[in-house]
């Protein structure tokens, strides 16, 4: 039924209760795991510093240059946290698995990936907020079940 699944994380123990979820389906499958992780881009932080929506960095101003380095710099912790996932993925059974680490908005870049690359299945953890914090903060989880066409979304949420 599910060939390729695209399995959403970004390093934290919320996005690791989702893990054990696809390694199961993928077992029982056959199939892939594509495991995706979302980082900024520079032009995001630099317009989070026109906005004032993060400090001045105590070394000055946000430049396009330091935008690039930390850019640069969430791109590696996003291959050693996809790595550990990648092993844990493996350790439970699952024969197939790639990595892939993107730039832009999490909710936009999950949709794109799952299209792009052809996945059938989409596995999000969530934390499962509700009103005004919702409101607040969004719902990455949300915003995929609603634009992610031809492929079920599973959500997982924190066990």
């Amino acid at each position: 039924m599910y060939k390729k699944i695209l399995l959403t994380h970004d390093g934290s123990d919320l996005a690791g209760a989702a893990v054990r979820h696809a390694a199961g389906i993928a077992k029982a499958m056959g199939a892939e795991v594509v495991v995706l992780q979302v980082v900024d881009s520079v032009s995001q932080l630099m317009a989070q510093m026109t906005t004032g929506t993060i400090e001045p960095l105590p070394a000055g101003p946000l430049t396009a240059e330091i935008a690039q380095e930390s850019v640069s710099g969430q791109h590696d912790l996003a291959e050693q946290n996809l790595g550990g996932v990648r092993d844990a993925l493996k350790e439970q059974g699952v024969e197939q698995v790639s990595m892939v680490v993107v730039e832009g908005r999490p909710e936009d870049a999950i949709v794109q990936a799952q299209q792009e690359l052809g996945c059938d299945l989409v596995v999000i953890s969530t934390h499962g907020r509700t009103g005004f914090r919702r409101a607040m903060m969004g719902s990455v989880a949300d915003h995929v079940i609603r634009n992610t066409p031809g492929a079920p979304v599973l959500v997982v949420h924190l066990d």
